[in-house]
């Protein structure tokens, strides 16, 4: 197991079946990353069916290259670091559809025992949020949801991106303060700056 990064001793042991050929393996695996993966590509591609090319694409090289996997990053990073190359190839191959999507909603599902004023209000926070961070530029976008949606640490970020740490710090400062800007701009009825 490699403690370095705090990677599970399971995906370490499930990518190790996949070495072997081992199919439920692999299953099992696409099973734990297919659906954050597919919302990590859909921040680089705003058409559906290319974004589950790509999913496709990331989890048949990652099938291909799990004898590849070095261990000097998490799985994880590994993982998305195979996504964001095969989402950018999707987008040279999609040159007139090059807009990004937005990320997915998070509060699209009501919670159980609210009541529909509450969940109303909720709706249109996260609208408004989704609104903001589609006008935010792509790098500011990606930075967001690997820090908040994924949790990612800095350094795998780094390592992600191929950029410093203090520039991924850097990053998210300025993302930060560009969500705050559109959801005020939003909030008061102000034109996009």
């Amino acid at each position: 197991m490699d403690t370095t990064h705090g990677q599970s001793g399971t995906e370490q042991e499930l990518l190790a079946s996949v070495v072997g050929g081992h199919m439920a393996a692999f299953e099992e695996l696409y099973r734990r990353y297919d659906k954050r993966v597919f919302r990590y590509i859909c921040t680089f591609l705003h058409d559906r069916a290319a974004a589950e090319e790509a999913l496709s694409d990331t989890m048949l090289a990652v099938w291909q290259g799990a004898g590849s996997y070095s261990r000097t990053s998490r799985i994880s990073t590994w993982i998305f670091g195979i996504a964001r190359h095969k989402a950018l190839d999707a987008m040279r191959r999609n040159v007139r559809r090059q807009q990004e999507v937005e990320l997915d909603r998070a509060a699209d599902l009501a919670h159980p025992g609210t009541n529909p004023i509450d969940q109303i209000q909720r709706d249109q926070v996260a609208d408004l949020t989704k609104k903001a961070i589609d006008r935010l530029s792509h790098n500011h976008r990606e930075i967001l949801f690997l820090v908040f949606y994924e949790e990612l640490p800095y350094e795998d970020i780094a390592l992600l991106l191929g950029i410093p740490v203090n520039t991924v710090k850097t990053r998210v400062f300025y993302a930060k303060q560009q969500l705050k800007q559109q959801l005020s701009s939003l909030q008061s009825g102000e034109p996009v700056t």
